[in-house]
């Protein structure tokens, strides 16, 4: 998708596939999140590692 963008002449269809490329990003990202955030509730105790390796790195 990159491609065609550098590849495309025509102002407006450039600024469209900008718009999908960023949609594609914004899903990906979406997603992504969600996935952590049902990652974390599945193993609550990967977060409480987290927290306590970061308390042990501060002092």
């Amino acid at each position: 998708m990159q491609q065609q963008i550098k590849q495309a002449t025509d102002p407006q269809q450039k600024s469209e596939l900008k718009n999908q490329l960023n949609d594609v990003h914004q899903e990906i990202s979406d997603r992504t999140q969600k996935q952590l955030q049902d990652f974390v509730r599945q193993n609550p105790e990967i977060r409480q590692a987290e927290r306590n390796t970061g308390e042990t790195l501060k002092r």
